[in-house]
């Protein structure tokens, strides 16, 4: 029997290529755009997509959300979105695309420090190996490999510093938001947590006196990818990426994340020039080599 052809492979290798395209994007648009406004509109862009499936799904539910379960979400939301912006699009325009690109997809090295702690997950030797490379990575690449870069190049540091930052926040927003993804699944709890994030980040840029109006005076290619960022990067992506999972083991689908960094390095250095140095590159090996051990499942034995 002529076996049938998966087409979610290719799939996910193009969902991660268009992820990859936001730090290279991310970093052209904030020399004209506040970095919380972009930020704004990206999750605004992206939740409003998001609403009728939200409703369907909620129709579905023979059990609503209770009120505390949404304050919940809402907090949650404040740690995933808007603290999460906040280290990305601020890290990002301090420091490199390259760097973005990678430090913002290390989640797996700060699940495997937290999960212990907060959700009980077995800390295993492969683990700790995991974690330790990683971290040896990260130091490359937060430095250069040359920690005279702390005095010398203050603002970049402060950049990879918030761009790790982001890594961790967005870790601890995945592990607490699972039990409400559990048990609602995932489309629910995703778009309450994106609407209160946004609408925190509405308020910061209200207090910090950043006008929306800012898009209005972008080039129009610059509005282009900003909606590129929101509608197609942000909800359609989301929406196939979880499609994907219904079809593949969420680990398998997950791995695929790998290639971020690596097509993120690409289109920063073709789009905008940027060269990163040996340390840096050899950071990035040390960093993809890390999360794909703490990723890679354990071979059990086959039932007898």
């Amino acid at each position: 029997m002529k076996k049938r052809f998966n087409f979610w492979p290719p799939v996910l290798v193009i969902i991660m290529i268009i992820w990859a395209t936001f730090y290279p994007i991310i970093k052209y648009i904030v020399v004209d755009m506040d970095p919380l406004v972009l930020s704004f509109y990206r999750y605004f862009l992206g939740f409003i997509p998001l609403t009728p499936f939200f409703i369907s799904e909620l129709r579905k539910q023979t059990k609503k959300p209770e009120p505390g379960e949404v304050l919940s979400i809402a907090l949650l939301g404040f740690i995933g979105i808007t603290l999460f912006s906040v280290g990305l699009f601020y890290g990002i325009k301090l420091s490199t695309a390259i760097n973005g690109a990678l430090l913002t997809n290390t989640q797996p090295i700060f699940t495997a420090i937290l999960g212990p702690v907060l959700i009980a997950e077995v800390l295993s030797k492969k683990k700790v190996l995991g974690i330790a490379v990683g971290i040896t990575g990260m130091i490359l690449v937060i430095t250069n490999g040359n920690f005279r870069t702390f005095e010398t190049e203050g603002s970049a540091i402060l950049g990879n510093i918030l761009l790790m930052g982001a890594s961790l926040v967005l870790s601890l927003y995945s592990m607490l938001i699972k039990k409400y993804i559990n048990k609602y699944g995932s489309i629910i709890p995703t778009w309450i947590s994106m609407l209160s994030g946004t609408f925190f980040i509405l308020i910061i840029n209200i207090f910090r006196d950043q006008s929306p109006a800012q898009l209005l005076e972008l080039p129009s290619l610059s509005i282009g990818l900003v909606l590129y960022l929101g509608i197609i990067g942000t909800s359609l992506t989301y929406l196939i990426f979880n499609r994907a999972l219904i079809h593949m083991p969420v680990t398998t689908a997950t791995s695929y994340k790998l290639l971020i960094p690596v097509f993120g390095l690409v289109f920063a250095v073709l789009f905008l020039g940027e060269q990163p140095c040996i340390a840096t590159l050899i950071g990035i090996l040390i960093v993809v080599s890390s999360v794909y051990i703490i990723q890679k499942e354990p071979k059990h034995p086959a039932p007898l």
